[in-house]
């Protein structure tokens, strides 16, 4: 018999959520993003993190490397630390963010095994690109997407090799080999159109809820500038297209103003030949910058460019530069044309027209009392859509939900069984 003391533990018990995160070489905003969930988890669940990086496993001499790349495909190393993680935190679910490509494919396996449901966050196109992108040297490529990664191998599209592409096609096989698309309990897509790309992928529909992220403002945003610049923040990869930026400011050089590029990246060097090349004018390379420092850049912004050329699951500078009281001019393409109130909090502008490009950011730049109406319409919606508050109580939804590990060990052989969560 139960003492009273046991039920009211259990009255009283808040969920525990494992997060699990292979980190990337380097921090970008999917990082970023684990970190904040985690934060924002804590009003309702007590929250524990398990994390890997692939910057220490690839490190060192060709004997360590090749025993990750053989770890890559089951880490076992990774199972025993987090069996030993589950048996002294006792979770009640795990949610991955990435596994990819330190953890392996394992991470599930144990998972499964030991009867724990696992909520996925979706933050790219992983499992059906190796690079996570679609993008292929640069060009839109979805050739993966239904599970062959044959094409991966063949380009060599993931860091340019044909040996490394190859292993990450296998290893990502494994895991749509397992199942796993039926097996996880749920899905969690940042926007409508990523959730698209993953149905169409194989993962049923009905397992994936959609649940934008969230951006808390600090501090009041600065006065919108009578004379401002135009900012690029993010990171300086190929499918960030900030190329096609420096294509549309050839056009308008001259219109006195500045164009801020604030980031690094493995394309950064390009883009500054790019700059020399053709002589233009009027261009800041920044590098990351400290708050402070970012602060300055933000006052002199009169708008943000988001000219993306893959399929973005999300944009968080879209958030970012509302709360400064910004309008964003993006391209239109993946979840930018569903954030985007186009003529009314920002404007949208065909992928790879880059006179189009230039042509709204003169409109804006000529006209700042529209800028700032553009702006404040965006707070404003990022107050009523994108708050924490409102993320904190759509994710509570999805947890609501777990069944027991019992019963979830069951229910993950249905395959395609609804799950009460839409």
């Amino acid at each position: 018999m139960n003492s009273p003391a046991a039920s009211q533990e259990r009255e009283h018990h808040r969920p525990r959520i494992l997060q699990i995160f292979s980190r990337y070489r380097e921090y970008g905003g999917e990082e970023g993003s684990v970190y904040r969930i985690g934060d924002a988890l804590h009003r309702d669940f007590d929250i524990g993190f398990f994390l890997a990086s692939s910057g220490d496993a690839f490190s060192g001499g060709v004997l360590k490397k090749g025993l990750s790349t053989i770890k890559a495909f089951s880490n076992w190393t990774i199972v025993d630390q987090l069996r030993r993680y589950q048996q002294l935190g006792r979770y009640d679910c795990w949610l991955i963010h990435n596994v990819f490509p330190v953890m392996s494919p394992a991470v599930y396996e144990l998972a499964f095994t030991l009867r724990i449901p696992i909520i996925h966050y979706l933050h790219n196109y992983r499992m059906g690109c190796v690079n996570g992108f679609f993008m292929n040297h640069g060009e839109p490529c979805q050739r993966c997407m239904h599970g062959s990664f044959l094409p991966a191998f063949q380009t060599a599209c993931w860091h340019g090799s044909h040996v490394q592409s190859g292993i990450m096609g296998a290893v990502t096989s494994r895991a749509r080999g397992m199942d796993l698309f039926h097996r996880v309990h749920h899905w969690v897509a940042i926007s409508s159109a990523q959730k698209k790309e993953h149905v169409e992928m194989g993962i049923p529909a009905d397992r994936i809820s959609v649940i934008p992220h969230f951006f808390e403002s600090k501090g009041e945003a600065p006065d919108y500038p009578d004379q401002g610049d135009v900012l690029f923040v993010g990171r300086l990869s190929a499918e960030k297209g900030v190329d096609r930026l420096l294509m549309a400011w050839e056009a308008i050089q001259d219109c006195g103003r500045t164009l801020w590029i604030v980031g690094d990246g493995p394309e950064r060097s390009k883009l500054e030949e790019m700059v020399r090349s053709r002589s233009l004018r009027s261009v800041r390379f920044t590098g990351f910058l400290e708050r402070e420092a970012m602060a300055s850049i933000w006052e002199k912004a009169a708008c943000s460019i988001v000219p993306s050329v893959w399929k973005e699951p999300f944009g968080m500078v879209v958030l970012e530069s509302w709360a400064k009281g910004r309008p964003v001019i993006a391209h239109r393409i993946g979840a930018l044309e569903e954030i985007v109130s186009d003529g009314t909090d920002g404007l949208l502008v065909p992928v790879d027209e880059p006179g189009a490009l230039a042509e709204a950011i003169l409109s804006i730049l000529n006209d700042p009392a529209r800028g700032k109406a553009m702006g404040r319409a965006g707070a404003e919606k990022l107050r009523h859509q994108y708050s924490k508050q409102v993320w904190q109580d759509a994710i509570q939804g999805i947890f609501a939900h777990l069944p027991s590990r019992n019963s979830f060990h069951e229910k993950s052989k249905v395959e395609g069984r609804k799950t009460s969560v839409d």
